[in-house]
């Protein structure tokens, strides 16, 4: 299963910041064993948020010639655990890049509170898989489901 934690990116400044928006009505799998009676978003899938907003934001700079994947967390904070339903604002940033990588920092917010900061380390690749079958992570369907392009060229005439 892939896990797609974002639902909608609503800017892609392409080599500066992505924000993101995603929620959770509770009917989720994972919630039924993380904290039963109590559920809470997972801190996991938080930083996994902060990866998947840097991971388009990073790829729009290469313009997705390359995969890329989360290679290291640098460093993360957890604020109140985040209960559904929930709306949750993703935002990344790069912090510095080049053709191998990019050091993100990004944050999601739940509430208008910080839910968590988190620092990340992304790392690009030519292709798991055969070049015949096609790109894993940055594939067709995927940019088109999130319309990447229109959201970085309205994000570009807007911020």
């Amino acid at each position: 299963m892939r896990w797609d934690l974002i639902d909608k990116f609503e800017v892609l400044k392409k080599g500066h910041f992505s924000r993101a928006v995603k929620s959770f009505n509770g009917d989720e799998d994972f919630f039924l064993e993380n904290f039963p009676g109590s559920p809470s978003v997972p801190e996991t899938l938080l930083v996994e948020m902060v990866a998947q907003a840097g991971g388009v934001l990073f790829g729009l700079g290469l313009d997705f010639k390359k995969e890329v994947i989360l290679a290291k967390v640098s460093n993360a904070s957890f604020g109140a655990p985040v209960r559904p339903p929930c709306r949750l604002f993703v935002e990344a940033r790069i912090d510095s890049e080049r053709e191998e990588g990019a050091w993100i920092s990004g944050t999601v917010e739940s509430g208008g509170k910080i839910a968590a900061k988190a620092t990340l380390l992304l790392v690009t690749f030519q292709s798991l898989e055969n070049p015949s079958a096609g790109k894993v992570v940055f594939n067709e369907g995927f940019l088109n489901h999130f319309d990447i392009y229109n959201v970085a060229k309205m994000s570009e005439e807007k911020f």
